[in-house]
């Protein structure tokens, strides 16, 4: 289609849009990194992973039912005691 055609088309309200044919790119798309996994978690998130409320998740960590390790004013608990206070607590019911 020439130039003229085209812009008589346009004019006339046959052609709305010109749509150019799409590049393809000059290197593959980047990809997000993938999100880092936590090394460890506040008792407030052990306690919404558990379903438990934070007092409960406090008072497991006072009696030594889940592990737990002071980071100055902070206590931490890491994916690996989470899991083995639910092992266990899964093997006492069995």
């Amino acid at each position: 289609m020439d130039t003229a055609t085209l812009l008589d088309q346009i004019a006339k309200g046959a052609v709305i849009a010109l749509i150019p044919n799409p590049r393809p790119p000059d290197h593959a798309p980047r990809s997000d990194p993938p999100p880092l996994a936590k090394r460890w978690y506040s008792m407030r998130e052990v306690a919404e992973m558990l379903g438990f409320g934070l007092n409960k998740v406090k008072m497991l960590v006072i009696t030594g039912e889940l592990r737990s390790v002071k980071d100055g004013r902070y206590r931490r608990i890491l994916p690996e005691w989470v899991d083995e206070y639910v092992a266990r607590r899964v093997n006492e019911v069995a």
